[in-house]
């Protein structure tokens, strides 16, 4: 289906993040749902023809986070944002969603944040797949945000921001995601880097200033690399998202 270089490229990602859960596994198993706290499970389904989607980053959280603003520029190092940036970025080039979690658990006004893999390898939800996980959230922490790579894009990646969680036990809201541009790297539609490969390979640092400088709605795959449109372009949205409440 892909062609060789990109196949043990993926192989190669999979290891990356097969490496990089032994690390994350203690921060997401660590979800010990404290008594009170509201629970919810978290449902994401692909629903493009042919875009691979990366681990999930999943956040429960009071008005006084956002995940990213559309527009404008992208914070530069030290400014407020800046981590939260940096580790979107990371995601939305390499896949690897440990940095944007670590991130996202320290920002202010997140009450839990998880990762969503898979089981396969590497644990992508492939078109039309899903997955689920849970996450709590207390009193004050009334919305969620999430976040991935579209995997056969430079920089690309699906989010849902500050969406509002499910009030009743047994209630479900559903989300539609679109796809967007983390403005960081080039979109030359090489299908190198994420989860066609390393970005070290090709010596592109994580935003290295090739890109846009700002995030916006991502505008799909043209066919001026190497990359199939026909395989891996989209119309929004590119995710659904299922969130129920269960305690």
């Amino acid at each position: 289906m892909y062609p060789k270089t990109v196949v043990s490229k993926i192989l190669l990602l999979a290891a990356v993040i097969f490496t990089g859960t032994i690390v994350l596994a203690p921060t997401v198993m660590a979800g010990h749902k404290p008594l009170g706290k509201r629970m919810y499970r978290v449902t994401i389904t692909n629903i493009t023809l042919g875009q691979p989607v990366a681990p999930s980053v999943i956040a429960t959280h009071t008005q006084e986070f956002r995940l990213f603003e559309l527009g404008g520029p992208t914070p530069a190092m030290g400014d407020p944002g800046y981590d939260v940036y940096f580790g979107l970025a990371t995601a939305a080039e390499t896949g690897f969603p440990g940095t944007l979690l670590d991130a996202v658990s320290a920002s202010k006004g997140v009450d839990e944040a998880v990762v969503l893999a898979t089981a396969a390898s590497p644990p992508i939800l492939l078109p039309g797949e899903s997955n689920s996980t849970t996450i709590s959230a207390s009193r004050f922490a009334n919305f969620l945000s999430i976040a991935a790579m579209l995997g056969k894009t430079n920089d690309g990646f699906y989010a849902l921001r500050s969406v509002p969680l499910p009030l009743f036990i047994g209630e479900c809201k559903y989300y539609y995601a679109d796809g967007y541009d983390a403005g960081s790297e080039e979109n030359n539609e090489t299908g190198i880097g994420g989860l066609d490969g390393d970005v070290g390979e090709t010596g592109v640092g994580i935003n290295d200033g090739s890109g846009e400088g700002f995030i916006y709605v991502h505008a799909g795959i043209h066919g001026i690399g190497i990359l199939d449109p026909e395989i891996y372009d989209w119309r929004n949205p590119v995710v659904e998202v299922k969130i129920q409440r269960i305690k």
